[in-house]
């Protein structure tokens, strides 16, 4: 093998651990057990993402970890283009791969047992970098579907459909650079977000998922 692949693929696998490691980083288990001593990995609904830990500790702590959770995909996305500096032809690959790792390690932290997140937050900080512009449409589908609903589970799946649509639409109109490992990243984290809401959408199914400000 070409000396030049080889160091190509240790950097992209360099990127993806180190990604991974990035968005293991639990800071709803972190701030939890700062504010009250509390596991979110044994309250509510188990996950160690800013909804449970609204519910279980207030809009403060929530909106903390949301913040620490989307800063953790913007961060690893940073970590590769540091690598692969833009406009190099391999930048987004390496953008993706540090994209998609980074939000399975909020999901599956090798440190907490494998129970993490639902990967919405760190998903979109690393959409924003990867995918400049078409963060908009997750946005307006959140916030829409939130509105109607109340419901975040709800807003959290139709942000995924308005992430790849608006990026799909974006990209063929020409206003944004398309590329395939974008495209990728875009499906493979909305696959994993949507799997990861099994639990909600079996409730939404029962008529049991709880809402906000009601």
């Amino acid at each position: 093998m070409n000396t030049g692949v080889v160091v190509v693929v240790l950097l992209l696998a360099v990127i993806g651990v180190g990604a991974y490691f990035i968005g293991s980083i639990s800071s709803g288990y972190l701030v939890g057990r700062i504010y009250r001593n509390v596991d979110l990995r044994r309250v509510g609904s188990g996950s160690t993402g800013a909804t449970n830990t609204f519910r279980t500790l207030g809009p403060g702590a929530g909106l903390l970890v949301a913040c620490f959770d989307i800063a953790k995909g913007a961060l690893a996305v940073w970590m590769a283009r540091l690598l692969f500096p833009e406009p190099a032809d391999l930048a987004p690959l390496a953008q993706a791969v540090a994209a998609a790792a980074a939000v399975a390690g909020h999901c599956w932290p090798v440190l907490h047992e494998g129970r993490g997140g639902r990967g919405v937050a760190t998903a979109f900080g690393a959409f924003v970098f990867v995918a400049t512009g078409a963060w908009i449409g997750a946005v307006i589908a959140f916030v829409l579907a939130l509105a109607i609903t109340r419901i975040v589970s709800v807003g959290s799946l139709a942000s995924v459909a308005g992430g790849v649509l608006a990026y799909v639409i974006l990209s063929a109109s020409g206003l944004i650079p398309f590329h395939p490992a974008t495209l990728a990243f875009t499906l493979v984290a909305g696959g994993i977000i949507v799997w990861r809401h099994r639990p909600n959408i079996e409730r939404l199914m029962r008529g049991a998922e709880p809402r906000v400000f009601s």
